[in-house]
């Protein structure tokens, strides 16, 4: 009874090894992509977690490839986006000071403070687009999270490029394991 036990636990897991291996191939996609060496007009930024009001460590990761942009003169705005969470101030809020302690000064810097998922971060930073004549954007994630955040740049219209985060703060695997999870989410309900 019980090796029937273990091989049924065996080919579940191979079963979901095998489910699992699409999505992360897609979630993996962006782990080698360097960002492009031409401007566009704003780097989008999406948010994670802030920590007693401040950028994360893997926020700051994101922000310091809009740095890197925006101090190139690839960008001429940087689009900071995400909503209120348990800190009582947004991600967005949280990102703007972090960066005017940059030196970016606030003109250079738009918010979006309603969003509180990534399709969210992505129709509710489109609005900001127009009235600031942006015409396409550099997407700053993390890469494990970039597949899915460009599919739903497109869904929401936006000409977007990848900016990906390639991180040494954060233990990839799990995040890329919840990432599959989501991009399986995603192309169900989408």
């Amino acid at each position: 009874m019980k090796k029937r036990w273990l091989w049924s636990g065996v080919i579940l897991c191979l079963i979901f090894a095998l489910l699992i291996i699409p999505f992360w191939v897609q979630a993996s996609r962006y782990d080698d992509v360097r960002v492009a060496d031409h401007p566009r007009d704003a780097a989008l930024v999406l948010g994670a977690a802030l920590w007693d009001s401040q950028p994360s460590p893997a926020l700051r990761e994101r922000l310091q490839m809009a740095l890197s942009l925006y101090h190139k003169g690839q960008v001429q705005w940087i689009i900071c986006s995400g909503g209120v969470g348990d800190d009582g101030i947004s991600e967005a809020e949280g990102m703007k000071r972090y960066l005017m302690e940059q030196g970016v000064p606030p003109k250079d810097l738009l918010l979006e403070e309603e969003s509180t998922n990534t399709k969210e971060n992505l129709q509710y930073s489109k609005k900001l687009l127009k009235p600031n004549d942006i015409q396409n954007i550099y997407l700053v994630t993390h890469d494990y999270h970039m597949y899915r955040s460009l599919a739903l740049a497109r869904q929401a219209g936006i000409r977007a490029e990848p900016a990906p985060v390639h991180s040494s703060v954060l233990f990839t695997p799990y995040y890329k394991a919840r990432e599959c999870l989501s991009i399986i989410k995603y192309r169900l309900t989408k």
